[in-house]
């Protein structure tokens, strides 16, 4: 079969608009991809940073109770945020970030409490050989492996993000 030039023209043309589309659906899938990353990550590191107000309470002074407590309700308010829209991208990710969020405060609660309840430090910013360490890695490790498996473009990594993080698990 001899090809026309108008047949070379047309197939041309439809080559150029089909990689044109794959370039297009490319940049858009690397982009959602990145929007997806950068929430996941602030919303991280506001439950990693719940540990850390375990630190400022112990290290407090005398006048920095009100301040402590108007960071709480501020890292709260943020973690209130980062679930709601967390839950918007994915039902899934929005468990498994309920269950980060769980298993952070759990681990840190009763640390919290107790440091509230202990004196204020004379020498602020000094740990004690007694003090609690709340391991929090487990649960973050949980949760870094259904985001990358969520932000995986492999789709059965995606379909084990769903089935570790269905309803009632």
């Amino acid at each position: 079969m001899k090809w026309t030039t108008n047949e070379i023209a047309i197939l041309g043309t439809a080559a150029a608009v089909v990689v044109a589309l794959l370039s297009a659906l490319a940049a858009y899938l690397a982009s959602k991809r990145d929007r997806r990353r950068t929430l996941y990550s602030k919303a991280v590191q506001v439950i990693v940073g719940w540990k850390e107000m375990l630190y400022r309470v112990r290290r407090r002074r005398d006048d920095q109770a009100a301040d402590l407590v108007t960071a709480f309700h501020a890292r709260q308010d943020e973690l209130t945020y980062y679930q709601a829209w967390i839950a918007g991208e994915s039902k899934y990710m929005s468990r498994s970030y309920a269950r980060l969020v769980r298993g952070i405060k759990g681990e840190t609660e009763a640390l919290i409490e107790a440091a509230w309840e202990a004196p204020v430090r004379p020498a602020p910013g000094k740990a004690l050989p007694e003090d609690a360490h709340p391991d929090i890695s487990p649960d973050v490790d949980a949760f870094a492996a259904d985001l990358r498996s969520h932000l995986s473009p492999l789709p059965w990594r995606k379909l084990a993000v769903a089935y570790r993080n269905r309803k009632g698990q």
